[in-house]
């Protein structure tokens, strides 16, 4: 065995860290401690309040709340309130209506609706990739494509549930019996209770058309107006849903030291005093990712969870990636540094060149309460292509060791803060930062500051955050069950209930064709197999049970009419010969000459039946025509029947009498 002498290694190890440097984007080391995804309130209309998975208050909703799985939220009357999942899904709730996000993956999305009305808006869907299902009381609505569904659980009756699809829609809706399909156009009401559960009736869909659809549809159209305008897979990716906000706000501007950015304009930041980013916000506790910043702006929920706030030539500007980008935009509770000096929590934008540090990580139960790990979320980047700019790629390592110190060319203004006390409670407005803060802010570029814990906040809410129980909300609405059956686990109902409610859990019966292009065989046509399942056959007895030679001839499933016929017709191939004979072969070999003779055709009547045997049988006398004539120049011993009366006399007179009398 050769050994590697040390010369040699350390040349491979200097090729191997060259290999490393020229390949970059093997690894993501930007990838962040929790990866839940995320949806905003992206518009709220009168009270609406929200209350936490694993909590007992219920919150005040505001513009650009993040909405993350197991929340819930009410409306109260005259309200309403729309959920943005992305650019091309948006979910609509109407007045006195209580929902519960189920679940919230890439892989697809649950909403129970308990209680009211509920509109859900999808522009773009591929159910091979994703499911978007609704849950009411008893019935679950699982979508089939683009469209718009509305569902009413209305409170007023209890025993029907409402469903109606429209604008190309399609879905499967399912109670606890049974399963229909609905298409577009129409509106079925189901049954729910009593002794007609899982009945339905469908009608037009138009006939139940209210305020709250014509609401919907402006919001429709306002939106999709914003999305045609926007800039996906230019400037940024889908993952940066919301950024079609940025386009009647600012304007995007190319820069030789970052690439595309985007500035706001005037009037964007006219109603905001000495505006600079992370200042007009509020600090909301939100699971599992800690304390998140929440914006006032309305323009402004891409630019506070995603990219870079940079001063540039004496402006704030926003760009959608930082100097070190990971495989995918994941969403981030907040993009700032964070330090706490002299119990004032400080905080600043992060800078272009420098990586995300977790200010939450120091709770040890963050993004770890009973929640599914969704760190290995292998979803594609956007295709971007924000070129020409200087950043080195689309994936880069963030750097290791120290953390990188504040760009020097922030201005004072852009670091603000809060004293302990005010922090995470309500409407308090951050304050510019003293010169000596600021000082002791520029000089920790160690280590991040340790954010108040939530316990400790949690009692001085104030009553802009935390509200009354909501008395809108019955304790027999919160225990009404919703969805045709129990959800276990994160996958779709759709498949387990198309097959338990559609199928009777049997398998589907494989169609033939409609004109029955299969050729005919023995010329009976292939039946055509009925219903939607195959049926289960009955056991058969004894007296039915074929033998063993009777089993070669057993049809196989599916022909019970074509297999039998083809086996009896090879038998009698294979097994008797006796269709050739000796005999029929042998036929011609008969003497056809006995049969051809002339004397058959003349009169044979005449001449008497020994003669005729003994010619053929001694001599051949076919060819000869005097034996022939001999017999018809002899009629008198034919026609001398009385030869009795004379018996001498007719010697004598064959000789001369006859000749006489001819002469």
């Amino acid at each position: 065995m050769r050994t590697v002498g040390p010369r040699s290694f350390s040349v491979f190890l200097s090729m191997l860290l060259l290999a490393v440097a020229a390949f970059p984007y093997e690894t993501d080391d930007t990838l962040p401690e929790v990866t839940d995804r995320v949806a905003r309130i992206s518009f709220i209309r009168g009270e609406v309040q929200i209350r936490r998975d694993g909590s007992d208050d219920w919150e005040k909703a505001d513009p650009n709340l993040p909405i993350v799985e197991g929340d819930e939220l009410s409306t109260d009357a005259d309200a309403r309130v729309e959920i943005q999942f992305n650019s091309k899904t948006h979910l609509r709730l109407a007045e006195n209506s209580y929902i519960q996000v189920k679940t919230l993956g890439d892989e697809g999305i649950a909403i129970s609706v308990s209680r009211g009305s509920a509109s859900v808006r999808l522009r773009k869907f591929d159910m091979d990739k994703e499911y978007f299902e609704v849950d009411a009381p008893n019935t679950t609505v699982a979508i089939q494509r683009e469209g718009v569904y509305r569902i009413d659980a209305e409170s007023k009756d209890e025993r029907e549930v409402r469903v109606s699809v429209t604008e190309g829609g399609e879905a499967r809706v399912y109670s606890t019996n049974s399963g229909f399909t609905l298409k577009s156009g129409r509106s079925a009401k189901l049954l729910i209770e009593g002794d007609l559960a899982g009945e339905w009736e469908t009608a037009d869909a138009g006939r139940y058309a209210d305020e709250f659809d014509s609401w919907s549809s402006e919001r429709d159209d306002k939106i999709a107006k914003l999305v045609q305008k926007a800039d996906y897979d230019k400037y940024y990716d889908q993952d940066i849903y919301g950024a079609e906000d940025l386009n009647d706000n600012g304007d995007w501007e190319y820069t030789g030291d970052y690439g595309y950015v985007w500035r706001p304009n005037d009037t964007a930041i006219r109603g905001y005093s000495d505006w600079s980013p992370y200042r007009y916000g509020t600090w909301r506790w939100v699971p599992p990712f800690g304390w998140t910043w929440v914006n006032d702006e309305p323009w402004g929920w891409a630019t506070y969870h995603h990219g870079r706030w940079i001063w540039y030539r004496n402006r704030w500007v926003w760009t959608p990636y930082g100097q070190y980008r990971s495989s995918r935009s994941w969403w981030y509770p907040a993009l700032v540094v964070v330090r706490v000096i002299n119990r004032n929590v400080c905080w600043y934008p992060l800078g272009y060149g420098q990586a995300y540090s977790n200010y939450n990580g120091y709770h040890d139960w963050v993004g770890n309460r009973g929640r599914r790990d969704r760190r290995h979320d292998n979803r594609p980047p956007g295709n971007i292509n924000p070129q020409p700019t200087p950043i080195p790629g689309p994936l880069v390592p963030k750097p290791r060791g120290k953390y990188v110190p504040v760009d020097p060319e922030i201005p004072a203004k852009g670091i603000v803060m809060l004293p302990e006390d005010d922090f995470g409670i309500g409407r308090k407005r951050p304050t510019n930062a003293s010169p000596e803060i600021i000082k002791g802010v520029l000089a920790k570029t160690e280590t991040q500051g340790q954010l108040p814990k939530y316990e400790t906040v949690k009692p001085k809410l104030g009553r802009d955050i935390l509200v009354p129980a909501n008395p809108q909300v019955s304790k027999s609405v919160l225990a009404r069950k919703t969805g045709a059956a129990e959800r276990k686990s994160e996958a779709p109902l759709d498949k387990e209930l198309r097959n338990s409610r559609f199928y009777g859990n049997r398998p589907p019966v494989t169609r033939m064709p409609a004109n029955n292009e299969t050729p005919p065989i023995n010329g009976r046509l292939i039946p055509r197999d009925t219903g939607i399942v195959d049926r289960p056959r009955p056991p058969k007895r004894e007296a039915d049970v074929p033998t063993a030679d009777q089993r070669i001839e057993t049809p196989t499933k599916g022909t019970p009419r074509i297999q039998p016929p083809r086996e009896r017709r090879e038998e009698p191939k294979t097994e008797t010969p006796s269709y050739e004979p000796p005999v029929r072969k042998e036929v011609p070999r008969v003497d056809p000459p006995v049969r051809r003779d002339p004397p058959r055709q003349e009169t044979p009547k005449y001449e008497p039946p020994p003669p005729r045997r003994e010619q053929p049988r001694n001599d051949p006398p076919r060819n000869d025509p005097p034996k022939r004539e001999e017999p018809r120049s002899s009629p008198p011993q034919k026609s001398e029947p009385p030869p009795s009366k004379s018996p001498a006399p007719p010697s004598k007179s064959e000789s001369g009498g006859g000749r006489k009398k001819d002469g």
